[in-house]
């Protein structure tokens, strides 16, 4: 193995991986390092995908169990269920690692080492390996650090914060709690508790500010979302606060204040933190390489460059959006200006993501309050998903489409949908937005009929139609 690259990568998940790829199918030689050892990072085992197949699983079990008339779960049943979970999660997780660990290995001038990296200056570092702890130091010319973030887990008082769940380990737990806390109201608190509840467990959600989702989405659509959460057995408490947290007889006993600041104290057999994210830096020494960080990241510009040329910095460990597939935008963002020089500027604007509650809730641009704070003249239309044919077939007439429209230009720069396909509806949302379609472009595209990609087409002619 060589001791100076090109490019030298820290991190294997979807910020770091796909730039490495990029890179070494380039022809430069690059080392990429992750401390797992293995390629995916947080999305692929803690995160999204192993969340998702719960969902999937906890949609069919639904089906299933309504079909055969059971209205409780049983322990039994839920260790059942589970388990045939977490097998799924297993089986997905290592052959979509190892896929990637495969063609990683079929890239020559690609190398990768199970290890964590630390800076010892602006062009080197060393590594040590994770199975026999040997260091090494090594030189580039350039590097990627693509470390992501971790749960952060306030300091409540107790005698057993330590022990509450994160999303980091709940999936890899042998079993389901029959009762779970879950501190934090924004989108894992939200989407884990409407997945868990189908599989028996009974959710209480703990949020600091006054809403769930606060700031994350359109008004419109937290109050779809709370009319759901008020049909299903999930607990909700906003405006409350957790106090402390303790231990005993095999159960959490939890005091927190309410909206009302009544002092409440209830007893769960798990707590689950959900309360945010922090940056991966400390481990990394980056002061030795004089890279500027604080407490939402590491510091760059708008070409993804940190304070010290020629290193680079992408996915959550910088400040932007949260998600698996903006890491990746950014992978190939930074490993494009590595190969040709600071030319591809980052452009958030044109981000798109889904919330998958149910309904589901996706994005792409800005959302009103965003676009009008970015200093826009906005108009805003909606089409109302009830009088949608393709919905009433599916017995789905509900949620709507939303435009955001710079009057200057009738340019869409933002869409959000609430429905209950919205995850399938939001890639033609975010063609719209990176392309800067106008009104006149959405109204004349034609659209097939009866399916709710037509929404798109229909708001676009009736805003015309009064702009």
């Amino acid at each position: 193995m060589n001791t100076k690259y090109d490019v030298i990568v820290i991190g294997g998940g979807p910020g770091g991986t796909p730039a490495a790829m990029q890179l070494a199918s380039q022809g430069k030689s690059v080392l990429l390092v992750d401390e797992l050892g293995k390629l995916g990072g947080a999305c692929l085992f803690v995160g999204c995908i192993p969340s998702k197949i719960i969902r999937h699983w906890s949609d069919d079990f639904t089906a299933e169990r309504k079909y055969l008339g059971k209205e409780t779960w049983s322990y039994e049943d839920r260790a059942k269920a589970w388990n045939q979970i977490k097998n799924t999660i297993h089986s997905i997780l290592e052959k979509r690692s190892s896929a990637a660990m495969q063609i990683a290995n079929n890239l020559p001038t690609l190398e990768f080492i199970a290890g964590n990296a630390k800076f010892v200056s602006g062009n080197e570092l060393i590594i040590e390996e994770k199975d026999t702890g040997r260091k090494e130091k090594y030189a580039f010319d350039k590097a990627i650090i693509a470390t992501g973030v971790r749960s952060f887990v306030p300091p409540f008082k107790g005698n057993s914060i330590q022990n509450v769940l994160t999303s980091e380990v709940l999936f890899s737990q042998d079993k389901l709690p029959e009762t779970l806390l879950i501190v934090g109201g924004g989108p894992i608190g939200i989407e884990l508790a409407q997945m868990l509840s189908k599989l028996g467990v009974k959710c209480t959600i703990v949020e600091l500010l006054d809403s769930i989702l606060s700031g994350i989405v359109e008004p419109e659509d937290i109050a779809i979302i709370g009319k759901e959460f008020a049909r299903s057995d999930i607990q909700i408490f906003t405006s409350s606060k957790v106090q402390e947290i303790n231990k005993s007889d095999g159960h959490y006993n939890v005091t927190f204040t309410d909206a009302n600041g009544t002092e409440r104290k209830e007893n769960f057999e798990n707590v689950l933190i959900s309360t945010g994210k922090v940056p991966n830096v400390e481990s990394l020494d980056l002061d030795k390489a004089k890279v500027e960080y604080n407490r939402k990241g590491i510091v760059v510009n708008e070409f993804l460059e940190t304070s010290v040329k020629g290193i680079y910095a992408t996915g959550d460990v910088i400040d932007g959006p949260k998600f698996a597939h903006t890491a990746s935008y950014e992978a190939h963002l930074a490993a494009a200006n590595i190969m040709a020089g600071n030319k591809q500027k980052v452009d958030f604007s044109k981000n798109s993501w889904v919330l998958f509650t149910e309904p589901e809730i996706a994005s792409a641009g800005f959302t009103e309050a965003k676009a009008i704070q970015k200093g826009y003249d906005v108009m805003t239309g909606v089409y109302d998903y009830k009088i949608d044919a393709a919905a009433q077939v599916a017995i789905a007439p509900f949620g709507y489409l939303k435009y955001v429209v710079n009057k200057e230009k009738l340019e869409i720069i933002g869409v959000n949908i609430c429905a209950e396909n919205a995850a399938s509806l939001v890639g033609e949302a975010a063609l719209i937005v990176a392309n800067k379609l106008t009104l006149k472009d959405v109204a004349q595209t034609i659209h097939p009929h009866p399916t709710m990609t037509e929404a798109f087409g229909v708001l676009a002619q009736k805003m015309l139609s009064k702009s």
